[in-house]
């Protein structure tokens, strides 16, 4: 570490107040332990949500954050959006066509400054000087990162010192088609602005680097990554334990599962299924459940904290985990499984294919139809045993190689952050 005092202003949505980003509950640890100090500043955060984690003592929270305006203060927003935006940060060529997309960026923008302006207020309690050495990590590529670049602009004007700007991307802030209109708002600034960008997968870094070649040299793959639980599960095929974490949202399909379940068990397999996850889609599911007849073979756990939610898949010693998602990033869910020696069958959506191969379960198509879903399982029902331990070993050591976060998170704040 330099000898000047080492500062990082994490700029996140909402982490570490209200829910959401629960992966930075894994990585918070190690940013505090390579900084001197960590601000943490939540950009769409409402001033008054409670804290609801805990963070090291050489962290601080500045509330920065509002949520998406809506009416009056929607246009307001989109008047000064349009002021503020940038000439060369928009793509003219397409606003032509779509002039709505020139609406997005402005309202992008003013978002943006809005919470620039608020951070800019609270700094002089840093008392930053030249001597100071600053790095800005936003955890998205998205609002967070504009921030990051407009608030790196301001510190260098004063002399601070700006080592590094650097974003994660993961989803919704790295692929068009999950973005309203296909259009994810002043997308070539951010990458001309920042220093480097990793995504948590190596497909979303295919996808940057191909539709942005012009700044692939500063676009790398960093894993997210999480805990050593210490004891694997006891993984048993008798009863043959289905198991799932996933918020019940239309994309997750895990509507789809009583009906996959009454067909597995129609193969003489006692298969029974634990959901860990609650959502808008619960009604709908226990109508599936009741309608396939497998009300006793389904247990719904609703909403388990993150802190308890590996300890509850492993004393269930399940025989696998199942992810019928029509998209994903890269899922920490399964990195969690995978250390705890669990299978995997999963939809190859997003990242899953970095870390669910024939090796440690079994890849299903995006498009999937519920009798590959039920051949999937019932191949490992039948499985040899000795091939089933093998399947619950490749697992972990996968997650001992790419996700085990010991490994990817002082990797990540050395050579990213520090940029050694």
């Amino acid at each position: 570490m330099a000898d000047r005092k080492s500062t990082l202003i994490l700029l996140t949505n909402s982490y570490p107040l209200a829910h959401g980003e629960e992966f930075l509950e894994n990585e918070i640890n190690y940013l505090c332990r390579s900084f001197d100090h960590v601000i943490i500043a939540p950009v769409q955060a409402r001033q008054d949500d409670d804290m609801t984690r805990t963070i090291p003592d050489n962290a601080r929270v500045f509330r920065i954050g509002s949520p998406a305006p809506q009416g009056l203060a929607r246009g307001l927003a989109l008047v000064k959006g349009l002021r503020d935006l940038p000439i060369h940060g928009v793509d003219w060529a397409a606003a032509r066509h779509k002039p709505r997309l020139v609406a997005s960026d402005a309202l992008f923008e003013a978002r943006a400054q809005d919470a620039l302006d608020k951070l800019l207020a609270l700094l002089p309690q840093l008392r930053l000087s030249p001597d100071s050495r600053v790095t800005i990590y936003s955890f998205w590529l998205h609002i967070t990162a504009r921030t990051a670049t407009l608030l790196a602009e301001q510190l260098r004007a004063q002399g601070i010192t700006v080592d590094r700007v650097v974003s994660r991307a993961h989803g919704y802030d790295l692929y068009p088609s999950r973005s309203p209109r296909n259009h994810i708002p002043e997308r070539k600034l951010l990458l001309r602005s920042l220093d480097e960008v990793c995504p948590v997968s190596n497909q979303g870094t295919r996808e940057l680097q191909s539709t942005w070649p012009q700044f692939a040299h500063k676009v790398h793959t960093r894993h997210l990554g999480t805990p050593d639980p210490c004891t694997m599960a006891t993984c048993r095929r008798e009863p043959f334990t289905i198991i799932s974490c996933a918020h019940l949202g239309a994309v997750k399909r895990m509507t789809r599962m009583p009906a996959i379940l009454a067909t597995v068990r129609r193969y003489g397999i006692d298969a029974r299924w634990t959901h860990l996850g609650d959502g808008p889609e619960m009604g709908a599911l226990r109508q599936e459940i009741s309608a396939h007849g497998v009300k006793d073979m389904v247990t719904l756990l609703g909403h388990v904290d993150n802190a308890a939610v590996t300890e509850t898949q492993r004393s269930l010693n399940p025989t696998v985990f199942i992810n019928l998602s029509l998209s994903e990033g890269l899922p920490v869910s399964m990195m969690e499984v995978a250390s705890l020696g669990i299978p995997i069958v999963a939809t190859t959506v997003g990242g899953v294919s970095e870390i669910v191969s024939s090796a440690n379960g079994q890849l299903l198509p995006a498009e999937f139809t519920d009798e590959q879903a039920v051949e999937a399982l019932v191949r490992l029902a039948t499985v040899p045993d000795d091939e089933y331990r093998r399947t619950c070993l490749a697992s972990r050591q996968l997650w001992e190689h790419q996700f085990r976060d010991s490994v990817v998170y002082p990797a990540f704040c050395r050579e990213v952050l520090h940029g050694r």
